[in-house]
């Protein structure tokens, strides 16, 4: 599962999938996807300015050649990532409020009795939340 959190907005969820509908390994195509077909047409409803700034860490689907030449226009001067305009600092933890807020709430309230027995049932409540 993939989510974008902004002082304006959560975009997502988005859950990784094969063309079967099974939950699927991120790789930077996969990556690349989301951001081109998920995440910017988002960015575009919520007229993003050119002064946000996108935060990602050194994950390899994240720094890809294939997935730099998407981010880099898109934020330009304002890309903090491994490769980034502004670098992701070296051997520092994942300082986002994804890490440290989004996916401990999650877990608390998706997972509160009783427990979602599906897997579709757990994206409707991971979606309901959000």
């Amino acid at each position: 599962m993939w989510c974008a959190v902004a002082a304006f907005a959560i975009i997502g969820p988005y859950f990784f999938v094969d063309e079967r509908g099974n939950a699927c390994t991120v790789t930077s195509e996969h990556y690349a996807h989301i951001l081109q077909d998920f995440f910017i047409p988002r960015l575009q409803v919520l007229l993003v300015n050119k002064i946000t700034y996108f935060q990602q860490d050194g994950a390899t689907s994240h720094t890809a050649k294939i997935t730099m030449n998407i981010l880099c226009p898109l934020f330009p001067g304002h890309l903090i990532s491994r490769y980034g305009d502004i670098e992701w600092p070296a051997r520092s933890p994942d300082l986002s409020v994804c890490e440290f807020y989004l996916w401990g709430h999650l877990k608390s309230v998706v997972y509160s009795a009783p427990s979602p027995r599906t897997i579709q049932e757990l994206k409707l409540r991971i979606q309901e939340e959000i």
